[in-house]
């Protein structure tokens, strides 16, 4: 080979070492050169692995039989064992070594290329032995050993020359700085890639929910910032934030676990995932709120159509821990108008809309407009006042008597909670739905209770012979305290009361926004022995499931089928049904909001046999009721 084709084939292995990403592919380039450049049939080369272990890997073997392919490569080689049998008398030049087979010599991890003996005579003084050998250490700048190559059976089949081993040091120097500085590259390279990519993960991680995968709340205002500036400069299109908050996640959570409420939460993520366009925006922002960027909508009809398309991907029934589990969700939807100029003020006028639609029941959604701005501020100031009531006992309770429509003999009470603020009369309609959002209607409801069952003892004593029943309304989250049953056990005894004088009603709605999970909690406090009352019946979707599920006493018409404008009963119909279904079930059915005399009588005509309503009496303060048990007694007794 030419002097010329020499240097040409140096720096072409020079550029594959520096070239090739692989490690292995480089290294087989050195072997190829040392087999070319100086005639060797065979070449090893072991590379130390790089982590200060101080072992290497036999990382190529070429020319060599596929058996010892299989069986040496990839072998692991102690750093220090070479180095202990590289005895400084067969050094021949700095790093090159050659070790002749006469001398003594052992090493186990030594290679041959036949199965020679070391004591048969050479053919000449000349001549290669099959158990020669040759070892060039490769070293880096620093002077510090990263490997070492073997080459074997040269081609002339002589022992290499002073000037063939010196060539073979120069070159194996030469390679091993090489090596070395790729070898510093590729590390440099991989330091970088693993940076950034840490830097990658973390970003990620800052900016998207570890459980939905989905952006969180930094991200997504990160990229609202970004579609307030884009929305000036496209005043044609429109752009929504939705905020959406699941309406049964708490519930679901408390009954089935955290395990099942992440479930629904993962579930709910892809079913938005798969509903609203790809240049949509979704995130998590909170423990079970989402919200949505729509963007490049070409009018609200459109994003009236999004709004309903979540709804309707939500409503259907979810699979958790192998149970059907019932969601619907409130979405508040403000538009971003292309004069606003804070996040800030969208996510709050998001955020004003979906409570607003929290407040329409279960399942709605509202576009924002700026008179719900008083209504959020009243119903912040409501929130704190709420608190407040309960710690400075602020919390009456009113009590609307039970009668049976025959004869309007009265049978009992139902216990109504009031409160009278600072500001005057506060709606049990705005405050308790209020209470169960901000998780203060249980001490609200246990005050309530404790209050009917002190009262009922005493009118009880007051009125032995009316039998007087109590009945006291649960929340869901009441019925899923995990000591209701305790609780309601033990102020029975408090007030010398029996169990067959409570009647606990729970709503219909109550129910299935509990996904039935209320009816295990339900069942334990039936078995020991209080009545169980479903209210508002027939508003729900579900009702002929949970009167078979569960064995309630008795059933409440909701006041919608009864009441009317012209005085009558508003759906006879619908009244009759469920005053025949009660009666298959064996139930009493207690009619609601009867006003008229009409009404009574055509509860009445349909066998309807307990009714409650401004009719008879409206509810009442525990005087009032001391003075309607006195004259009833008195009537009695004339």
């Amino acid at each position: 080979m030419s002097v010329e084709r020499r240097f040409e084939r140096v720096l072409e292995i020079t550029r594959d070492i520096l070239r090739l990403r692989e490690l292995d592919l480089a290294l087989e380039s050195i072997a190829r050169g040392v087999a070319d450049l100086f005639g060797f049939h065979y070449v090893t080369i072991v590379l130390a692995d790089g982590n200060q272990t101080g072992e290497m890997t036999r990382r190529v073997l070429l020319g060599y039989p596929e058996p010892i392919l299989v069986e040496r490569k990839n072998e692991r080689v102690a750093k220090a064992d070479i180095l202990a049998v590289l005895a400084p008398h067969y050094e021949v030049f700095e790093n090159a070594y050659y070790i002749p087979a006469e001398r003594e010599f052992h090493w186990e991890r030594a290679i041959y290329a036949s199965e020679a003996e070391r004591d048969s005579p050479r053919e000449t003084p000349e001549a290669w032995h099959e158990r020669d050998a040759i070892c060039l250490v490769l070293r880096d700048s620093d002077g510090e050993m990263i490997g070492y190559l073997s080459p074997d059976g040269p081609a002339d089949g002589k022992i290499p020359t002073r000037e063939t081993l010196r060539g073979l040091q120069l070159f194996v120097n030469l390679m091993g700085l090489a090596l070395a500085n790729a070898q510093a590259h590729r590390a440099e390279v991989e330091r970088r890639r693993l940076l950034e990519a840490n830097q990658t993960r973390l970003r990620h991680e800052a900016t998207h929910d570890a459980l939905t995968g989905l952006p969180n709340r930094t991200f997504f205002q990160e990229r609202l910032a970004a579609t307030l500036e884009h929305a000036r400069s496209r005043p044609e299109r429109v752009f929504a934030v939705l905020f959406v908050d699941l309406d049964e996640f708490k519930s679901i959570n408390d009954s089935l676990g955290h395990m099942a409420g992440d479930a629904m939460l993962i579930a709910v993520a892809d079913r938005m995932r798969a509903t609203v366009a790809p240049e949509d925006f979704i995130a998590r922002i909170g423990g079970d709120e989402f919200a949505l960027l729509l963007a490049h909508r070409h009018d609200l009809g459109q994003v009236q159509d999004a709004v309903e398309a979540i709804q309707d991907a939500l409503v259907a029934p979810m699979l958790i821990e192998g149970r059907a589990v019932y969601n619907t969700a409130s979405i508040g939807i403000a538009v971003i108008e292309a004069t606003e100029e804070r996040i800030e003020e969208v996510l709050r006028n998001a955020d004003t809309a979906m409570y607003h639609a929290k407040s329409l029941g279960r399942g709605r959604h509202a576009f924002f407009d700026h008179h719900m701005h008083f209504a959020a501020a009243r119903r912040l100031a409501l929130t704190s006042d709420l608190r407040k009531a309960i710690e400075n006992e602020e919390f009456y309770v009113e009590y609307q008597p039970i009668v049976r429509l025959t004869d309007q003999r009265l049978m009992g009470f139902e216990a109504l909670v009031r409160w009278h603020n600072a500001t005057g009369q506060v709606l049990p309609g705005e405050f308790i739905p209020l209470a169960e959002e901000v998780g203060l209607i249980v001490p609200i409801g246990r005050f309530v209770f404790v209050d009917a069952c002190r009262r009922l003892a005493e009118w009880r004593r007051r009125a032995p012979a009316l039998d007087l029943r109590m009945h006291v309304n649960l929340s869901v989250q009441e019925v899923l305290e995990p000591d209701l049953d305790a609780f309601v056990a033990r102020n029975l005894r408090r007030f010398g009361l029996s169990s067959d004088d409570i009647v606990l009603e729970i709503t219909e709605s109550a129910v299935i926004r509990s996904n039935t999970l209320s009816l295990g909690s339900l069942a334990r406090l039936r078995a020991t022995g209080v009545h169980l009352c479903i209210d508002d019946f027939g508003t729900g979707y579900s009702s002929l499931r949970y009167l078979h599920q569960l064995p309630f006493d008795a059933m409440k018409i909701d006041r919608s089928f009864v009441e009317s404008k012209d005085g009558g009963l508003g759906s006879a119909p619908i009244v009759r049904m469920l005053i025949q279904l009660a009666r298959s079930y064996g139930i009493d059915v207690v009619a609601e909001g009867v006003e008229t005399p009409r009404q009574a009588e055509e509860l009445i005509a349909l066998d309807c046999e307990y009714a409650q309503g401004f009719h008879f009496y409206r509810p009442m303060g525990a005087d009032a009721v001391v003075a309607l048990l006195d004259s009833t007694i008195a009537v009695a007794a004339s």
